[in-house]
């Protein structure tokens, strides 16, 4: 829909594009945001997009222990069950 081609052209055309912080850094900022905002649905995507992004199973690990100290506890273990779905089924 249209929504989607609006943030496939804004987000992922403009912003993703910059110049200034690597795809891999992005992955880091866009991970803490989306597990902060409790994004879970987004997250599905975000995730694979890290690894694929350079990041490891064990950093995205480490980004959601990080924000349960920033986003809390409850926004944490959201983002660890979406992991560990995504996870669970690439193995």
């Amino acid at each position: 829909g249209e929504i989607g081609e609006i943030a496939v052209e804004n987000v992922f055309g403009n912003l993703w594009a910059r110049e200034g912080l690597g795809r891999r850094e992005r992955s880091l900022v866009t991970l803490g945001i989306l597990i902060a905002l409790r994004a879970s649905e987004e997250l599905q995507y975000h995730f694979p997009i890290a690894l694929r992004n350079g990041l490891t199973k064990d950093e995205i690990a480490e980004v959601i222990y990080h924000c349960s100290g920033y986003a809390g506890f409850p926004a944490a273990a959201s983002a660890r069950q979406v992991a560990k779905g995504i996870f669970d089924k690439m193995e």
